[in-house]
This record gives structure tokens, sequence and C-alpha cells, in this order.
């Protein structure tokens, strides 16, 4: 017997396949090793015992790739070798030489050793060599087929596995980023009601300088927003409209008290010329602040005329901003009806006779609709509920507030017909803190 140890080592014989003869005649292992052993390595077996013990120490090796066995051999014949060869080593093909007077022998090796080919004794040596080297050749490719198979499978698992990381890693950063968007939204929702804030406290503190036109500035941003709504404006484009609607009169805050007083139609020209550039101080106030830049630009063209005849550019028609135009029309139209006390109807006629030279006319049925809704005959005194006055404590979400709320110092903090919020009751208790009004709030407490 020779074993895998007696045949010369070298690098690339290491990686070369070798061939199992197996035969109880010296000359006919010879015969094989003269044939085989220029291309292959070679190792013999003159039993199948001695067979077996070669497989059991290439068990955990596997270079041999093709068994050559005898039929007829003593204490073990082919068949019988073959069946146990299958199971040591089942990646080697298994080929049975036989004579032509052993075909029962040859059926039982195919059924129950599971043999590759047989050949008859005496062999072809070209037949033989052709069939080593295609018999080898496929287990060659058979075993590369299963290193590739092993390689994709460790790669699909690591492949599996670095998804599945990428995957927590996306779900993390999802999460991530969605708590961060919660908190931008938070924060840019907590900047909105602060320069919200801002522009209402504002407006009040502008109308304190002029008591003839007190929620004036409230009134108009409520008029122009109901516009907005109605034209199905961009939210950013109503929240602009808004606030150029709450600081349409900053300009006035560099005209003198007594100019402010008097009544237009009383200004004499160079009064009136001075009285005139309140838009554009506004636009230039209001500049530096970045969110609010755009409301200036509509403060600007506030005294533009359809005409083309108003100042400060001369702007006529849709030349002039939408927003401009709109607020234009809201702003007159509630110093007429709030400031001047005239009734609805008569305030939208004056309003009316203007339009085409003063104000476009376009926009007009949309006004007269958001004033009958913002000044519709909706009584507080005859609504269904008690009145009661009340300290913020004792307020509730949905009263009603049926008298303008002021702080001590004249700064209006609530108007009639305010529906009481969460958060405006939280303002009142401050304010009731740092600059408490005169008395409690009267309210509406619906039954």
């Amino acid at each position: 017997m020779e074993t895998l140890t007696d045949q010369p080592e070298s690098p690339a014989a290491a990686e070369e396949l070798a061939v199992l003869c197996v035969d109880d005649e010296p000359g006919i292992l010879k015969a094989l090793r003269r044939l085989l052993q220029d291309d292959y390595p070679v190792l013999l077996a003159n039993s199948g015992a001695e067979a077996i013990e070669l497989l059991r120490q290439d068990a955990g090796v596997g270079r041999i790739g093709l068994i050559l066995s005898d039929q007829r051999m003593p204490e073990m014949t082919g068949v019988e070798f073959l069946q146990q060869a299958r199971v040591l080593a089942p990646q080697a093909l298994r080929v049975m030489l036989t004579g032509y007077a052993d075909l029962a022998a040859t059926v039982a090796a195919v059924n129950q050793g599971q043999v590759w080919r047989y050949l008859n004794k005496p062999w072809d040596d070209e037949a033989l060599l052709l069939l080593v080297r295609d018999g080898l050749r496929q287990v060659s490719l058979q075993r590369d087929n299963q290193r590739l198979q092993a390689l994709v499978q460790a790669q699909n698992a690591e492949l599996k596995d670095w998804n599945q990381r990428l995957k927590q890693r996306v779900l993390e950063q999802t999460a991530l980023i969605r708590q961060k968007n919660v908190a931008l939204s938070q924060s840019n929702r907590e900047l909105r009601d602060g320069l919200d804030s801002m522009m209402r406290s504002l407006a009040c503190l502008l109308e304190m300088r002029d008591q003839r036109h007190q929620h004036h500035s409230l009134n108009t941003a409520a008029l122009v927003t109901l516009m907005a709504e109605a034209l199905d404006l961009k939210p950013a484009e109503g929240e602009t409209l808004r606030a150029a609607a709450l600081l349409h009169g900053i300009g006035k805050l560099g005209i003198s008290d007594e100019l402010l007083s008097k009544d237009e139609e009383k200004l004499n020209e160079s009064q009136w010329r001075e009285y005139l550039q309140y838009p554009v101080r506004g636009q230039i106030a209001l500049e530096p602040i970045a969110p609010l830049r755009a409301a200036g630009q509509l403060i600007r063209h506030l005294l533009e005329r359809y005409d083309g005849t108003g100042t400060p550019d001369g702007l006529a028609g849709e030349a002039i901003p939408l927003g401009s135009r709109i607020l234009a029309l809201a702003e007159y139209f509630d110093r007429q009806h709030s400031g001047a006390g005239l009734a609805l109807d008569a305030s939208l006629a004056l309003v009316g006779a203007e339009l085409g030279r003063r104000f476009d006319p376009v926009l007009f049925p949309l006004l007269v609709e958001a004033a009958r809704e913002l000044y519709r005959s909706f009584e507080l005194d005859g609504a269904a509920g008690c009145r009661r006055e009340l300290y913020p404590p004792s307020l509730w979400p949905g009263m009603v507030v049926l008298q303008d709320v002021y702080s001590g110092t004249g700064l209006l903090l609530l108007r009639r017909g305010t529906v009481l919020t969460g958060d405006s009751i939280q303002a009142l208790k401050r304010y009731y803190d740092s600059d408490p009004p005169e008395g409690p709030v009267l309210v509406l407490c619906h039954s």
C-alpha cells in the first residue's frame, strides 16, 4: 500500500487530485501506475482493506478524486469496497474494472456502489486516460462549484448581516432625523408664534398713539386674512399679508403727534407730503428684519392708486403688488367703519366709490364678503349663555370675551369676541401679574 505521504510533495502537486488504483494483481497496479503517473498523483492498494485505510487517511484532505477498482479481489469484492468508498469519499468518482464475464457484478456496482463508469479488462490505454482526465476534471469542477457556493453563501450571509445593520442604522438615523424635525418644527412654531405676538403687541403700541383707530391694525389683519383665504393664496403669502396689515402703520412713528391727530382733509400741502412718507418709512423700518422684509414691500405700496396717480412709485393696475391692493382696500374700509364709526354698508359704499381710481374693482367682492363675515350681525350681548366677570384662574377655554381687555398701561390684550384658549388664558395670567387690568374679564359662558 502506498500512502499519501509516499508521493513526492510540491506546491503544485499538493493541489492536484489523485487517482486511487485498487487491484490484487501487482502487475495490473504497475501498469496503471506507468500509464497515469506522468499526469496525476497515483495511489496503489492491493486490496479493498488497504484502499479503505487510504480513504480514511484522506478523509480530512480530499485529494483522492477518482477510484479505479477491480471487481474480483479476495476477502472483499470490488462491489463491497465501492459501497464503503461511497461513504468514506463521497466526492470521489468510482470506476469499476471488470471482465466480460462479470456483468452481474457490474450491475451490482452500478446499483450499490453507484459507480460513475466501468471499463472492461483489458482496457484501452487511450480510453482509460480520457476517462480519468474527464473524471478528475468533473470532480475539480464540482469542488470549485462547491467552493463558489460556499463563498456565495458566506457573502450572502455577510451581505444579509450588513443589510440588517444598515437597515438598523437607517432606522436609527430616521428616528433621529424625525426627532430633530419635530424639535425643529417646534422651534419654528415657537419662533412664528413669538413673531406674531411681537407684531400684535407692536400694533397695539402703535395704536396707543392714535386713540381714534383702536383695533384698526387687528381688524385690517383679520380682513386681509379672510380675503387671502378666498383667493386661495399660499400660506406664506397669507402670513406676509397679515404681517403687513398688523404693521402697516409703523412708519407713522416718525410723524408728530400734532400732525397725526389731524384729519387727512385738514392737512396742508407740506404736512400731506410728510404724511405720505409713512409707508416708505415703514418699509425701511422692517428691511433689517429678514422675516418681515416681504411685508415691508407690501407696506411700501399701500398708497399706490389703481389709476397710477398714487405714491411713492406711481404704479398702476396689476403692477401694484396683489398684497398691497388687498391691504389698501381692507385698511381704508376699516378706517371708515371702525375709525370713523360709519355703518358697514356706508363704509363699503365709500370704498365702492373709489373703484377703478384708488382700488382694484376685481377685489372689491372679496372685501364685501370678508367684511360681512367679520362684522356680521352676531350680537354677543344677546347670545345664549350667562355673562360673568372672572379673573384668569377662573377662565376656561371656549368662553367668549364680551369687552375689550386692556392692560393697566392701556395695551389691548384681547378684543371683544375673542374665544378663549388655553394659551390666551395663560397669557392673561402673565399680564395680570406684570401689568394687571383694572378689573376682571367679562365673558360669555355658553350653557
